[in-house]
């Protein structure tokens, strides 16, 4: 890896630790493989972090942040509905991989007791995201709809077949109050009342 500053060297750490994650999930996450990324050495991952799981906890975190500016940006459009903008993933095919990362995530904190802090975090300020853009909505419900999304991307992994498109988009409508349409069945996914 070329010489860079301190931080600049950890900010390119943590985002190739984000590409691992996103090909190979957050236990995919090593000191060796996030060294292949940055094409260092395993101890130069060492250096900036005190364990991988500090290292994992850095690119989720990061992840989020990205997810959550997303959301953000698609929620300001004045004709957004910010309840099917946070679920418009659970209605794109194309969003299965970042469906799958949420997911994951939840199991690696089940399973990494040291990355929960990080996971429940992130959690909350995703429920306050959604809260501060949907006028109306209490913090309960926010965390509500949060967990209800993090419940769609593992049930739509753990057993595809029962958690069809299809059914997805039903509890989507139910959590939003609407009916809607998934994303590519012409065109966006819209309200469809």
């Amino acid at each position: 890896m070329a010489y860079l500053p301190r931080e600049q060297r950890r900010t390119a750490i943590v985002d190739a630790a984000v590409r691992v994650a996103r090909r190979s999930g957050l236990a995919g996450i090593t000191a060796r493989t996030v060294a292949l990324e940055v094409q260092g050495s395993p101890g130069l991952i060492h250096q900036h972090f005190a364990s991988v799981t500090e290292l994992q906890a850095a690119a989720w975190q990061t992840y989020v942040a990205e997810q959550v500016a997303g959301f953000t940006e698609d929620a300001r459009n004045p004709t957004a509905d910010p309840i099917l903008e946070f679920f418009a993933n659970h209605l794109d095919p194309r969003a299965a991989p970042d469906l799958g990362l949420w997911a994951d995530a939840w199991a690696h904190a089940l399973r990494v007791p040291a990355f929960a802090p990080a996971y429940a975090d992130s959690l909350d300020l995703v429920a306050a995201v959604l809260q501060s853009s949907s006028p109306g909505m209490d913090l309960a419900e926010a965390r509500r709809s949060m967990l209800l999304a993090v419940a769609l991307a593992g049930m739509s992994r753990i057993a595809p077949e029962r958690y069809a498109p299809e059914l997805i988009t039903d509890v989507v409508a139910d959590a939003a109050g609407r009916s809607v349409r998934r994303r590519g069945d012409r065109g966006s996914e819209t309200p469809a009342d």
